[in-house]
């Protein structure tokens, strides 16, 4: 009872938002990945997929956001997603995960958020969350990582999540179901929650300060991402964010691009192979997963396949 005492005041806010929130992979991927300059397979966002006489498959780059920008489909896109036989995403949300997220974020083992920051850290902590509606009773059961997904997020978007707008991911999946398409996920909702909660409080520390010391401009960054995602920059997403703040550890950044963004490459570009031998799939995963030399677009080559920009 005293746990569920403790979540009762979160839950309105915490499941809407956790998938948006996930954003900060990617906004931490693109400021590590290449350095600046050419990024292969750096522009564009829908990619089709052939191999042998199969139906082709696409792979589409999403961005975790509600914007409505994001979400009005350019014809290209819209016409492969019509077309396709199934929908494939990173992971298939539903109420039973947005409860498990939530729980996932907070402070199990009698500590309070104030008694792991240092005084000024909370003190920072507990301005940024002000911003956002957090309470002092609110933000102190949070675990350091829940706090930095949120202070990576505008106050914008993250009221737009609260008031149940969903970001391109889900929006997605909603029309997918509506056309009676089969739904698949790449990864489980426990698996992505494991890359955050089995992070150190070390490291966690580390994103919780520079989500902080990023939050004053985070207006503008999501702004920028947002006009270069439009514009199939990805590449240039990935340029853009390569400033990295000095508080942060540069063997901590590394290790974040290993666990997050390569390794889970590897992973989906294993667990689509169903997928794209069925011909006819539309895979939709996060953005910056597709260009790079270890990104999706080159495993796929790397894999045998013919893979061109359709748009």
């Amino acid at each position: 009872m005293r746990l569920k005492a403790r979540l009762d005041p979160l839950l309105w806010l915490v499941p809407r938002v956790a998938l948006a929130a996930f954003v900060l992979t990617a906004l931490l991927a693109g400021r590590l990945a290449l350095a600046a300059g050419d990024v292969p397979n750096g522009q564009g966002l829908l990619w089709k997929i052939e191999r042998a006489e199969l139906a082709p498959s696409y792979l589409f780059g999403t961005i975790h956001i509600t914007d409505a920008r994001v979400l009005d489909l350019p014809p290209a896109v819209e016409a492969a997603f019509g077309a396709a036989r199934s929908a494939t995403f990173e992971v298939i949300m539903t109420d039973e995960l947005r409860m498990t997220m939530a729980r996932a974020m907070v402070l199990r083992d009698g500590r309070t958020l104030e008694s792991i920051l240092s005084p000024e850290l909370y003190r920072e902590a507990a301005t940024a969350g002000a911003r956002y509606g957090f309470g002092p009773e609110q933000l102190k059961y949070f675990k350091p990582w829940a706090l930095a997904m949120f202070f990576s997020v505008p106050q914008a978007e993250f009221a737009r999540s609260t008031k149940g707008k969903v970001p391109l991911d889900q929006f997605l999946q909603d029309e997918a179901r509506a056309q009676g398409k089969p739904v698949y996920a790449l990864e489980t909702g426990e698996e992505q929650i494991a890359l955050f909660n089995e992070l150190s409080e070390a490291d966690q520390l580390a994103m919780l300060e520079s989500a902080i010391e990023d939050n004053a401009r985070i207006e503008a960054l999501f702004e920028d991402m947002t006009a270069r995602y439009l514009a199939r920059d990805v590449g240039g997403i990935y340029s853009e964010m390569l400033v990295q703040p000095e508080s942060m550890n540069k063997q901590f950044l590394e290790m974040f691009l290993l666990r997050f963004n390569d390794e889970r490459n590897r992973l989906m570009i294993a667990r689509m192979a169903e997928r794209l031998a069925e011909g006819g799939a539309f895979i939709a995963i996060g953005a910056l997963h597709l260009p790079g030399e270890r990104g999706l677009v080159s495993l796929l080559r790397d894999q045998g396949y013919r893979v061109e920009r359709a748009y």
